[in-house]
């Protein structure tokens, strides 16, 4: 791990927040998952093109383990999404601000930009990140039509997810899911790819 990387994520403790059970507020919610056709729910899913999530991450990667809040900000009608991670004194460490596939990153008072968001991200913090895909699998559904999912048998809802993005495996275990209004939303997950581990936990949901 760089030590780039390790300042972005300010060497935050582990948090066992991030493995706990969490809860979704925004809007109507529900405990209660409404079973749904899985190709329906990627469907609609795939339209819902504006929405808001607050929560934590995590990055494991050996004996590693920081943690972050996370606000992230998606508008695909307008091509907008800001992202932020801030640390447990609330103290901002990474902000993100793309438009029109334009990405600046803010880190430690200086400002990249670059229209490769995956290559800036790399080049700050030394990993090849998913950063096309997280947001569909944020939903619980497949970036590439490739993908393959594997449902629960009462649900009908994700349990895991493979992927073979940028030729490299990625695997994403879903253990939480929340009805927030008509859709179905993960709230608890963890992305896997080698020896690096992501695990995010959402505390809010807000969909438009």
């Amino acid at each position: 791990m760089t030590q780039l990387f390790k300042a972005i994520l300010l060497l935050l403790p582990f948090c066992s927040i991030i493995l706990s059970g969490c809860s979704s507020t925004a809007n109507k919610s529900s405990s209660v998952i409404a079973r749904q056709d899985p190709k329906q729910r990627i469907a609609q899913l795939t339209q819902l093109k504006q929405w808001k999530v607050q929560g934590k991450i995590a990055f494991l990667k050996g004996k590693e383990r920081n943690s972050a809040t996370l606000t992230w900000h998606v508008n695909d009608n307008n091509h907008t999404q800001q992202l932020s991670l801030t640390s447990y004194l609330g103290i901002n460490v990474l902000q993100l601000d793309s438009h029109n596939n334009v990405h600046k990153v803010q880190v430690d008072g200086e400002t990249y930009q670059s229209a490769d968001l995956e290559a800036l991200i790399h080049s700050l913090t030394g990993f090849t990140l998913p950063t096309k895909a997280l947001a569909s699998w944020l939903k619980g559904i497949p970036f590439q039509n490739k993908d393959s999912i594997i449902y629960q048998d009462h649900t009908q809802l994700p349990l895991s997810l493979t992927s073979h993005y940028n030729n490299q495996v990625w695997q994403v275990s879903y253990a939480g899911f929340q009805q927030i209004d008509d859709y179905s939303l993960a709230t608890k997950f963890s992305i896997k790819k080698d020896d690096l581990i992501i695990k995010i936990a959402i505390n809010e949901w807000s969909v438009n």
